[in-house]
Protein backbone atom coordinates (compact mmCIF):
# COMPACT_ATOMS: atom_id res chain seq x y z
CA UNK A 1 0.00 0.00 0.00
CA UNK A 2 1.56 3.42 -1.09
CA UNK A 3 1.85 5.81 1.96
CA UNK A 4 -0.05 9.01 1.70
CA UNK A 5 1.87 12.43 1.84
CA UNK A 6 0.32 16.01 1.08
CA UNK A 7 2.23 17.22 -1.03
CA UNK A 8 5.51 17.09 -3.54
CA UNK A 9 7.15 20.21 -4.62
CA UNK A 10 9.24 20.03 -7.51
CA UNK A 11 11.74 22.43 -8.17
CA UNK A 12 11.25 23.01 -12.26
CA UNK A 13 14.69 24.97 -12.18
CA UNK A 14 17.49 27.55 -10.75
CA UNK A 15 16.73 30.46 -12.71
CA UNK A 16 14.26 32.87 -11.51
CA UNK A 17 13.60 36.81 -13.44
CA UNK A 18 13.45 38.23 -9.82
CA UNK A 19 16.74 38.23 -7.11
CA UNK A 20 14.62 38.15 -3.49
CA UNK A 21 16.29 39.05 -0.50
CA UNK A 22 14.14 36.60 1.25
CA UNK A 23 14.31 33.80 -0.96
CA UNK A 24 14.88 30.62 0.79
CA UNK A 25 16.91 28.49 -2.51
CA UNK A 26 20.03 27.31 -0.70
CA UNK A 27 21.31 27.31 -3.72
CA UNK A 28 20.84 30.79 -5.31
CA UNK A 29 23.75 32.66 -6.53
CA UNK A 30 26.24 29.93 -6.45
CA UNK A 31 26.04 30.09 -10.23
CA UNK A 32 23.96 26.93 -10.56
CA UNK A 33 20.85 29.00 -11.32
CA UNK A 34 20.83 27.37 -15.27
CA UNK A 35 20.26 24.16 -13.43
CA UNK A 36 17.22 21.78 -14.45
CA UNK A 37 16.48 18.21 -15.35
CA UNK A 38 15.77 17.68 -18.92
CA UNK A 39 12.06 17.24 -20.06
CA UNK A 40 12.64 13.32 -20.36
CA UNK A 41 14.82 12.84 -16.43
CA UNK A 42 12.12 15.03 -15.15
CA UNK A 43 8.82 13.41 -16.52
CA UNK A 44 10.41 10.14 -15.59
CA UNK A 45 10.63 11.13 -11.87
CA UNK A 46 7.28 12.48 -12.10
CA UNK A 47 6.03 8.91 -12.86
CA UNK A 48 7.93 6.83 -10.23
CA UNK A 49 6.88 9.99 -7.50
CA UNK A 50 3.18 9.44 -8.74
CA UNK A 51 3.08 5.32 -8.55
CA UNK A 52 4.99 4.92 -5.54
CA UNK A 53 3.41 7.73 -2.97
CA UNK A 54 -0.10 8.50 -2.71
CA UNK A 55 0.18 12.43 -2.87
CA UNK A 56 -3.20 14.52 -2.57
CA UNK A 57 -1.09 17.40 -4.97
CA UNK A 58 2.16 18.60 -6.50
CA UNK A 59 3.62 21.97 -6.07
CA UNK A 60 5.32 23.35 -8.96
CA UNK A 61 7.81 25.72 -7.85
CA UNK A 62 11.09 27.07 -8.77
CA UNK A 63 13.33 29.33 -9.30
CA UNK A 64 10.26 30.31 -11.26
CA UNK A 65 8.45 27.82 -12.95
CA UNK A 66 7.13 29.73 -16.02
CA UNK A 67 10.28 30.10 -17.10
CA UNK A 68 10.65 26.58 -17.95
CA UNK A 69 9.54 25.66 -21.62
CA UNK A 70 8.03 22.37 -20.89
CA UNK A 71 6.00 23.43 -18.02
CA UNK A 72 2.83 22.72 -19.58
CA UNK A 73 4.03 19.16 -20.56
CA UNK A 74 4.80 18.76 -16.95
CA UNK A 75 1.03 19.34 -16.23
CA UNK A 76 0.23 16.75 -18.89
CA UNK A 77 1.77 14.44 -17.26
CA UNK A 78 0.39 15.55 -13.25
CA UNK A 79 -2.84 15.42 -15.08
CA UNK A 80 -2.82 11.72 -16.28
CA UNK A 81 -2.36 10.87 -12.41
CA UNK A 82 -5.28 12.57 -11.72
CA UNK A 83 -2.94 15.30 -9.66
CA UNK A 84 -3.81 18.78 -9.94
CA UNK A 85 -0.84 21.42 -9.01
CA UNK A 86 -0.26 24.41 -7.05
CA UNK A 87 2.15 26.77 -8.91
CA UNK A 88 4.50 29.26 -7.22
CA UNK A 89 5.48 31.95 -8.95
CA UNK A 90 6.60 35.63 -8.74
CA UNK A 91 3.68 36.52 -12.25
CA UNK A 92 5.99 38.47 -13.50
CA UNK A 93 6.96 36.23 -17.26
CA UNK A 94 2.93 35.12 -16.83
CA UNK A 95 1.67 36.86 -20.37
CA UNK A 96 -2.39 36.48 -21.46
CA UNK A 97 -1.35 33.46 -23.40
CA UNK A 98 0.12 31.73 -20.69
CA UNK A 99 -3.21 32.10 -18.41
CA UNK A 100 -5.49 31.00 -21.38
CA UNK A 101 -3.40 27.89 -21.66
CA UNK A 102 -3.33 27.68 -18.43
CA UNK A 103 -6.93 27.50 -17.28
CA UNK A 104 -8.33 24.16 -18.69
CA UNK A 105 -5.42 22.25 -16.35
CA UNK A 106 -7.24 23.74 -13.46
CA UNK A 107 -4.86 24.79 -10.75
CA UNK A 108 -6.02 24.42 -7.08
CA UNK A 109 -4.12 28.18 -7.43
CA UNK A 110 -1.39 30.37 -8.91
CA UNK A 111 0.09 31.78 -6.09
CA UNK A 112 1.79 35.61 -6.50
CA UNK A 113 3.75 37.87 -4.18
CA UNK A 114 3.56 41.50 -3.49
CA UNK A 115 5.15 42.62 -1.02
CA UNK A 116 4.49 46.31 -1.17
CA UNK A 117 1.86 48.08 -2.65
CA UNK A 118 3.38 50.49 -4.69
CA UNK A 119 6.24 49.46 -6.66
CA UNK A 120 9.45 51.08 -4.16
CA UNK A 121 8.52 48.54 -1.37
CA UNK A 122 7.95 45.88 -3.29
CA UNK A 123 10.81 46.10 -5.31
CA UNK A 124 13.19 46.92 -2.29
CA UNK A 125 12.56 43.41 -1.57
CA UNK A 126 12.61 41.29 -5.46
CA UNK A 127 14.65 43.83 -7.55
CA UNK A 128 13.91 46.85 -9.85
CA UNK A 129 11.59 46.54 -12.34
CA UNK A 130 9.54 43.92 -11.26
CA UNK A 131 6.56 45.42 -10.11
CA UNK A 132 4.04 46.31 -12.89
CA UNK A 133 4.95 42.70 -14.80
CA UNK A 134 3.95 41.03 -11.63
CA UNK A 135 0.38 42.50 -11.87
CA UNK A 136 0.24 42.18 -15.01
CA UNK A 137 0.75 38.35 -14.54
CA UNK A 138 -2.06 38.80 -11.80
CA UNK A 139 -4.70 40.26 -14.13
CA UNK A 140 -3.69 37.70 -17.09
CA UNK A 141 -4.76 34.86 -14.70
CA UNK A 142 -8.00 36.67 -12.99
CA UNK A 143 -9.49 37.48 -16.40
CA UNK A 144 -9.07 33.75 -17.50
CA UNK A 145 -10.64 32.34 -14.06
CA UNK A 146 -6.87 31.21 -13.10
CA UNK A 147 -7.50 30.92 -8.95
CA UNK A 148 -4.73 33.29 -7.95
CA UNK A 149 -3.85 33.13 -4.25
CA UNK A 150 -1.85 36.47 -3.16
CA UNK A 151 1.03 36.17 -0.83
CA UNK A 152 3.15 38.36 1.52
CA UNK A 153 6.33 37.88 2.90
CA UNK A 154 5.88 39.66 5.85
CA UNK A 155 9.55 41.46 7.11
CA UNK A 156 11.25 44.65 9.00
CA UNK A 157 10.53 46.74 5.72
CA UNK A 158 6.61 46.27 4.91
CA UNK A 159 4.93 45.09 8.22
CA UNK A 160 3.31 48.09 8.65
CA UNK A 161 2.19 48.23 5.16
CA UNK A 162 0.06 45.16 5.15
CA UNK A 163 -3.45 47.01 5.36
CA UNK A 164 -2.34 49.00 1.69
CA UNK A 165 -1.06 45.09 0.38
CA UNK A 166 -4.25 43.71 1.73
CA UNK A 167 -5.78 46.44 -0.28
CA UNK A 168 -4.52 45.92 -3.13
CA UNK A 169 -5.08 41.89 -3.55
CA UNK A 170 -8.66 42.96 -2.97
CA UNK A 171 -8.36 45.67 -5.80
CA UNK A 172 -7.08 42.56 -8.61
CA UNK A 173 -9.70 40.05 -7.54
CA UNK A 174 -7.48 38.04 -5.25
CA UNK A 175 -8.97 37.24 -1.76
CA UNK A 176 -7.27 33.97 -0.39
CA UNK A 177 -3.75 35.14 1.36
CA UNK A 178 -0.72 33.60 2.60
CA UNK A 179 0.90 35.86 5.33
CA UNK A 180 4.29 34.14 5.42
CA UNK A 181 6.81 35.69 7.66
CA UNK A 182 10.03 35.93 6.44
CA UNK A 183 12.11 33.03 7.90
CA UNK A 184 16.05 32.97 7.19
CA UNK A 185 16.65 29.81 5.66
CA UNK A 186 18.56 29.50 2.62
CA UNK A 187 19.78 32.19 1.07
CA UNK A 188 17.22 34.61 2.68
CA UNK A 189 19.59 33.67 6.00
CA UNK A 190 22.11 36.32 4.74
CA UNK A 191 19.53 39.06 5.19
CA UNK A 192 18.51 38.49 8.36
CA UNK A 193 19.69 41.26 9.64
CA UNK A 194 17.99 43.46 7.00
CA UNK A 195 14.31 41.34 6.95
CA UNK A 196 13.79 39.38 10.04
CA UNK A 197 10.53 41.12 11.70
CA UNK A 198 10.29 40.98 15.39
CA UNK A 199 7.59 39.93 17.65
CA UNK A 200 6.00 43.41 17.29
CA UNK A 201 6.66 44.11 14.13
CA UNK A 202 4.59 40.45 13.20
CA UNK A 203 1.89 41.41 15.91
CA UNK A 204 1.55 44.71 13.64
CA UNK A 205 0.51 42.51 10.85
CA UNK A 206 -1.46 40.20 11.76
CA UNK A 207 -3.43 42.95 13.87
CA UNK A 208 -3.90 44.52 10.33
CA UNK A 209 -5.19 41.57 8.89
CA UNK A 210 -7.70 39.97 11.15
CA UNK A 211 -10.42 42.61 10.12
CA UNK A 212 -10.21 41.51 6.56
CA UNK A 213 -10.21 37.85 7.54
CA UNK A 214 -13.20 38.85 9.67
CA UNK A 215 -15.14 41.70 7.93
CA UNK A 216 -13.88 41.50 4.04
CA UNK A 217 -14.36 37.60 2.78
CA UNK A 218 -10.81 37.36 2.99
CA UNK A 219 -8.99 33.72 4.25
CA UNK A 220 -4.97 34.67 5.30
CA UNK A 221 -3.21 31.96 6.22
CA UNK A 222 -0.16 32.38 7.90
CA UNK A 223 2.25 29.74 6.33
CA UNK A 224 5.20 29.66 8.03
CA UNK A 225 5.47 28.13 12.11
CA UNK A 226 4.36 31.11 13.93
CA UNK A 227 6.05 29.25 17.71
CA UNK A 228 2.91 30.42 20.48
CA UNK A 229 5.12 31.56 23.15
CA UNK A 230 6.49 34.54 20.90
CA UNK A 231 2.34 34.82 19.46
CA UNK A 232 -0.50 34.12 20.94
CA UNK A 233 -2.95 32.95 18.36
CA UNK A 234 -6.22 32.99 19.97
CA UNK A 235 -6.00 36.33 20.03
CA UNK A 236 -6.94 36.50 15.82
CA UNK A 237 -9.83 34.13 15.39
CA UNK A 238 -10.10 34.53 12.28
CA UNK A 239 -6.25 33.98 10.67
CA UNK A 240 -5.32 30.59 10.34
CA UNK A 241 -2.02 29.48 11.73
CA UNK A 242 0.04 26.27 10.92
CA UNK A 243 3.21 24.46 12.61
CA UNK A 244 6.13 22.73 10.57
CA UNK A 245 4.84 19.49 9.25
CA UNK A 246 8.23 17.47 8.47
CA UNK A 247 7.22 14.13 10.02
CA UNK A 248 3.28 14.22 9.51
CA UNK A 249 1.48 13.04 6.39
CA UNK A 250 0.66 17.18 6.26
CA UNK A 251 4.09 17.57 5.19
CA UNK A 252 5.19 18.81 1.21
CA UNK A 253 8.62 17.49 0.63
CA UNK A 254 10.72 19.05 -2.13
CA UNK A 255 12.11 17.25 -5.32
CA UNK A 256 15.43 19.61 -5.85
CA UNK A 257 16.46 20.45 -8.99
CA UNK A 258 19.30 17.87 -8.51
CA UNK A 259 16.57 15.31 -8.70
CA UNK A 260 16.87 14.66 -4.90
CA UNK A 261 14.16 14.56 -2.52
CA UNK A 262 14.43 16.90 0.54
CA UNK A 263 12.26 17.64 4.06
CA UNK A 264 11.13 20.38 2.17
CA UNK A 265 11.68 23.78 -0.02
CA UNK A 266 13.93 25.31 2.93
CA UNK A 267 15.90 22.43 3.85
CA UNK A 268 19.16 21.68 2.07
CA UNK A 269 19.65 17.58 3.91
CA UNK A 270 19.01 15.25 0.72
CA UNK A 271 16.38 12.53 2.74
CA UNK A 272 16.35 10.49 -0.43
CA UNK A 273 18.36 10.33 -3.54
CA UNK A 274 15.57 9.68 -5.63
CA UNK A 275 18.21 10.60 -8.85
CA UNK A 276 19.92 7.65 -8.26
CA UNK A 277 16.65 5.58 -7.97
CA UNK A 278 16.07 5.45 -4.45
CA UNK A 279 12.20 4.74 -3.89
CA UNK A 280 9.95 7.55 -2.99
CA UNK A 281 8.20 5.38 -0.65
CA UNK A 282 11.07 4.52 1.08
CA UNK A 283 12.29 7.43 1.31
CA UNK A 284 9.12 10.21 2.40
CA UNK A 285 8.82 6.64 5.41
CA UNK A 286 12.39 6.92 6.12
CA UNK A 287 14.36 7.03 9.72
CA UNK A 288 15.54 10.48 9.06
CA UNK A 289 11.74 11.81 8.00
CA UNK A 290 9.99 9.86 10.78
CA UNK A 291 12.43 11.32 13.63
CA UNK A 292 12.60 14.86 12.79
CA UNK A 293 9.51 15.72 15.46
CA UNK A 294 12.15 14.15 18.08
CA UNK A 295 14.17 16.59 18.09
CA UNK A 296 13.11 20.03 19.46
CA UNK A 297 15.68 23.08 20.87
CA UNK A 298 16.84 22.94 24.81
CA UNK A 299 14.89 25.99 25.32
CA UNK A 300 11.55 24.49 24.27
CA UNK A 301 11.45 21.62 26.78
CA UNK A 302 9.39 23.11 29.69
CA UNK A 303 6.58 23.78 26.97
CA UNK A 304 3.68 21.68 26.40
CA UNK A 305 3.46 22.56 22.81
CA UNK A 306 7.05 21.26 22.32
CA UNK A 307 5.83 18.01 20.14
CA UNK A 308 3.79 20.44 18.23
CA UNK A 309 5.45 23.49 17.27
CA UNK A 310 8.82 21.64 17.83
CA UNK A 311 10.68 25.36 18.36
CA UNK A 312 9.35 26.74 14.99
CA UNK A 313 11.45 26.16 11.71
CA UNK A 314 14.33 24.18 11.60
CA UNK A 315 15.46 25.01 8.51
CA UNK A 316 16.36 28.49 9.56
CA UNK A 317 17.69 27.32 12.68
CA UNK A 318 19.91 25.29 10.42
CA UNK A 319 20.95 28.01 8.29
CA UNK A 320 21.40 30.76 11.32
CA UNK A 321 23.13 28.88 13.79
CA UNK A 322 24.39 24.85 11.80
CA UNK A 323 22.68 22.82 14.11
CA UNK A 324 18.51 22.33 14.44
CA UNK A 325 17.88 24.65 17.20
CA UNK A 326 15.90 27.33 18.33
CA UNK A 327 13.67 29.56 15.12
CA UNK A 328 15.62 32.73 14.56
CA UNK A 329 12.26 34.55 14.95
CA UNK A 330 12.17 33.57 18.70
CA UNK A 331 15.94 33.62 19.03
CA UNK A 332 16.32 37.43 18.38
CA UNK A 333 14.17 37.48 21.58
CA UNK A 334 15.56 35.60 24.11
CA UNK A 335 19.24 34.75 22.71
CA UNK A 336 21.66 37.51 23.77
CA UNK A 337 24.32 36.47 21.78
CA UNK A 338 21.85 36.65 18.37
CA UNK A 339 20.28 39.62 19.20
CA UNK A 340 23.72 41.69 20.03
CA UNK A 341 24.34 40.37 16.28
CA UNK A 342 21.30 41.64 14.84
CA UNK A 343 21.93 45.11 16.49
CA UNK A 344 25.43 44.83 15.39
CA UNK A 345 24.52 44.14 11.79
CA UNK A 346 21.81 46.87 12.25
CA UNK A 347 23.60 49.51 13.32
CA UNK A 348 26.35 49.49 10.72
CA UNK A 349 23.80 50.39 7.72
CA UNK A 350 22.00 53.81 8.70
CA UNK A 351 18.72 52.47 6.70
CA UNK A 352 17.61 49.52 4.83
CA UNK A 353 19.60 47.96 1.75
CA UNK A 354 17.87 47.55 -1.38
CA UNK A 355 17.49 43.97 -2.42
CA UNK A 356 19.07 44.61 -5.77
CA UNK A 357 22.21 45.58 -3.46
CA UNK A 358 22.20 43.06 -0.70
CA UNK A 359 25.50 41.08 -0.83
CA UNK A 360 26.08 37.75 -0.04
CA UNK A 361 27.41 37.79 3.34
CA UNK A 362 26.17 35.83 6.39
CA UNK A 363 25.77 37.32 9.54
CA UNK A 364 28.52 36.75 12.24
CA UNK A 365 27.40 35.34 15.27
CA UNK A 366 28.86 37.66 18.58
CA UNK A 367 30.98 35.28 20.65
Amino acid sequence: MRPKRHSLAIELTGYCNQKCGYCYNDWRGDKKESQALSTEHLLALVDKAATEVEWDHVTLTGGEPFARADLFTILERLQSYQLRAIIISNGGLITDAHAERLAPFRPHFVQVTLNGAEAALHEEHVGKGHFEPTLTGIRALVKRGVKVSGCIVVTRKNAATVPAILDLFLSLGVKDIALSRYSPAGYASEQVAELLPSRRELLVALEAAEPYARDRGMTVQVTMPVPPCVVDTTQFPHVRFSSCPIGTEAQEFALGTDGNLRNCTLHTDVVGETAKGASFADSVTSETVMRYRDVTPEFCAPCPMKKTCIGGCGAASQSIFKERGLDPFVAQHVDETFSASLKSARAANESFVPAGRLARKKLAVVS
